[in-house]
């Protein structure tokens, strides 16, 4: 035992200054970036669908004509309108058209337009080669983007080079999801493997973007990978024991039906969707808990594994309250509808809980946070083991 701990090195030994670590992040982040260039292609090929092309325009309401027609023997009463607008951009800017607008007395679906509007029109072709137009809605784009831009200004602004880094991690984040988990999920691959490889590359890099390679980013990421791992676990358990179909979301019930004609793991995308949910609030526990560790470190160096493990569940205990309803209750927010209904129309409490969609979404929430617990200390042994390991050398 004597000889092999005199043949072990630590890393600064190996790797001064951690020249050599670094370049592999680098080559890990750059390799995981074309990996999204590539599958984008994919994504081209495997979403293609025989639906009519529909161009889209921003235009302007110029004017209305309103229709009223009256079914008496169905009680419905219908409003048709002509629109003119004239579009705002594309290869048809400035022309003035005119579209159609059907309302029929439902919120949900009508678009109560007046002159000055911005709004989104939808062109096709008719049979006979002429440009039919229809407002498809408002248009919201400008200000979602509005929004983004402001966001990312304060992200800079309040956090500096750090700011700049977490907008870079974000953008991988938001590439590992759209260009390499979605396309590959649209190829009928297992969600489960997708979802753990996807939030691993995605937890690797943002730890190294932000913290670096070093012993705290080291204990973030196996504490994260390990939190969310086991959430999602106990969620595809107990939804094999309830017998969840995954099915509840009329998203899902669409999916059916796409001309792709893919067989998805609905229990699988279930088991996904929880572990990308709880992805930020997991790296974020297990980033708190590893930066207060270190610092606590670089006080006092002659810290045990036991001491370690104990500041860590402390600093956690008081992050788990926050974080297990910060979780639940976006969960909650998500259901506020569905759960006015249930108010509205009263049900046994054992009834409401039975239905699928709900079970799914309390299976969801709780498994989450378990999630969370479980990286509380998972990231402080893990930091504590490596402690030890550099100071036993």
């Amino acid at each position: 035992m004597r000889k092999l701990e005199k043949k072990l090195v630590s890393f600064n030994e190996i790797d001064p200054g951690g020249f050599y670590m670094k370049r592999l992040s680098i080559l890990f982040i750059t390799v995981v970036i074309l990996v999204c260039a590539v599958n984008t292609s994919f994504a081209d090929e495997t979403t293609m669908s025989e639906e009519p092309v529909i161009e889209t325009y921003r235009a302007k309401v110029l004017k209305i004509e309103s229709i009223k027609e009256e079914y008496p023997e169905a009680n419905i009463t219908l409003i048709k309108q002509k629109v003119d607008a004239r579009i705002l951009n594309g290869g048809l800017k400035g022309e003035i058209v005119e579209a159609e607008n059907n309302m029929s007395g439902n919120p949900a679906y009508d678009i109560e337009l007046k002159e000055g509007d911005i709004i989104s029109l939808g062109m096709e072709q008719g049979e006979n080669g002429e440009r039919l137009f229809h407002v498809k809605g408002y248009e919201r784009t400008r200000y979602v983007y509005q929004l983004i831009g402001i966001f990312l200004v304060l992200l800079v602004i309040a956090g500096g080079w750090k700011g700049l880094k977490s907008i870079v991690s974000l953008g991988v984040t938001i590439g590992l999801v759209f260009y390499v988990m979605i396309p590959l999920l649209l190829k009928g691959i297992s969600p489960i493997f997708i979802s753990i490889g996807v939030c691993a590359a995605a937890t690797i890099i943002t730890m190294i973007v932000i913290t670096g390679w070093n012993k705290k980013s080291l204990a973030a990421i196996i504490g994260t990978i390990g939190g969310i791992t086991a959430g999602g676990g106990i969620a595809y358990l107990y939804g094999l024991l309830a017998q969840l179909t995954g099915l509840s979301e009329v998203e899902a019930q669409m999916l059916l039906d796409i001309p792709q004609q893919v067989k998805f793991d609905f229990r699988g995308l279930l088991f996904a969707g929880i572990l990308i949910g709880a992805l930020g609030a997991a790296m974020d526990v297990s980033v708190s808990i590893a930066s207060a560790l270190t610092e606590l470190i670089q006080k006092d160096r002659n810290l045990t594994f036991r001491q370690i493990l104990k500041h860590g569940m402390n600093i956690g205990k008081d992050i788990m309250g926050t974080m297990s309803n910060t979780l639940i209750l976006a969960y909650t927010g998500g259901a506020l509808s569905m759960i006015l209904l249930f108010v509205v129309y009263p049900r046994p409490v054992n009834d409401i809980i039975n239905f699928d969609f709900v079970a799914t979404e309390i299976i969801r929430s709780i498994a989450g946070s378990i999630g969370l617990i479980f990286a509380i200390p998972i990231t402080a042994i893990s930091f504590g083991l490596m402690h030890k390991k550099n100071e036993s050398r």
